[in-house]
């Protein structure tokens, strides 16, 4: 994660933009094989991996008058879902939001897209490491066929927000989803407002139980909170109504417009690495929330 981390802080460092810097810092995950993403994703009930992910970026625009200085943010967005052919899912995402007039792209049309848009195919077995099939194996041995992995807390879902110097603010997730799951299943990162979202408020990126955030709109809710206090303390208080509306668990992690960071989670275990110019590059396993 801290590795992640410094690809993206190297990006805002050197005067890029934050979408590059979260995309940098997903993909990476995307490449480490102990993250259910990209490669590493877990397997789906026919023993396949299905990958989804999502981004969106927030960025001030000159809206004319006043001399040029009246600005208005433009939200812009891209997604995949149950792809299997591509190793970096967040490539596919961003290419469906910058060489298409649609979001959310999926299956097969999805990976034709990653091909005229120069992103390489694999084969869909290229991305199933041992840990996965283990995992998978595991699950029919003990005949967990339920709607989460065993205790619902598989987790493993990777995600990034950031804020750059010219205030764009930028989000992205990605996910191989949870083993054992139906094919064509589509959990929250792929969707926007659910596993991801931006404003001129802020980003927020969620992990955990698909179906719950999906219900809850979690990443749009946390957003939508940051008028009523700081993001760690709105990252809380979703959780918790997160948790009390639908009873599911999920993590969210949250930057504001003036850069402030938050993030909590009510799951068995979430990690989270944070930067700031003050406190540098910082790794952090919080307690889950009650």
């Amino acid at each position: 994660m801290l590795a992640a981390t410094r690809r993206g802080v190297d990006i805002l460092r050197g005067g890029g933009n934050a979408l590059d810097a979260v995309i940098a810092t997903v993909e990476a995950l995307e490449n480490d094989e102990y993250f259910n993403a990209g490669y590493g994703s877990v397997l789906n009930i026919d023993g396949r991996v299905e990958m989804d992910a999502a981004l969106m970026v927030a960025e001030a625009r000159t809206a004319g008058g006043n001399n040029g200085r009246d600005y208005v943010p433009e939200a812009r967005a891209g997604a995949v879902a149950a792809v299997s052919r591509v190793r970096n899912p967040i490539l596919l995402a961003r290419a469906v939001m910058e060489t298409t007039p649609h979001i959310l792209m999926v299956g097969a049309g999805a990976e034709r897209l990653a091909r005229r848009a120069g992103i390489a195919l694999c084969r869909p077995d290229e991305l199933i490491t041992p840990r996965a099939k283990a995992r998978w194996r595991l699950m029919f041995e003990r005949k967990l066929m339920t709607a989460e992995t065993a205790d619902g807390r598989e987790g493993g879902t990777v995600g990034a927000v950031a804020i750059d110097s010219r205030g764009a603010l930028a989000s992205a997730t990605s996910t191989g989803g949870m083993t054992g799951k139906l094919a064509g299943r589509v959990g929250d990162s792929a969707l926007i407002g659910a596993g991801v979202y931006a404003d001129a408020s802020g980003a927020a990126s969620a992990t955990g139980q698909g179906e719950a955030i999906i219900m809850f709109a979690l990443c749009r809710e946390a957003v939508r909170n940051l008028s009523m206090g700081k993001s760690a303390q709105v990252a809380r208080a979703t959780i918790l109504e997160l948790g009390r509306r639908t009873g599911g668990e999920a993590g969210v992690i949250i930057v504001d417009r003036r850069g402030r960071l938050g993030f909590a989670h009510n799951a068995g275990a979430m990690e989270v690495a944070t930067f700031d110019p003050e406190n540098g590059i910082r790794h952090y396993w919080p307690e889950p929330i009650t």
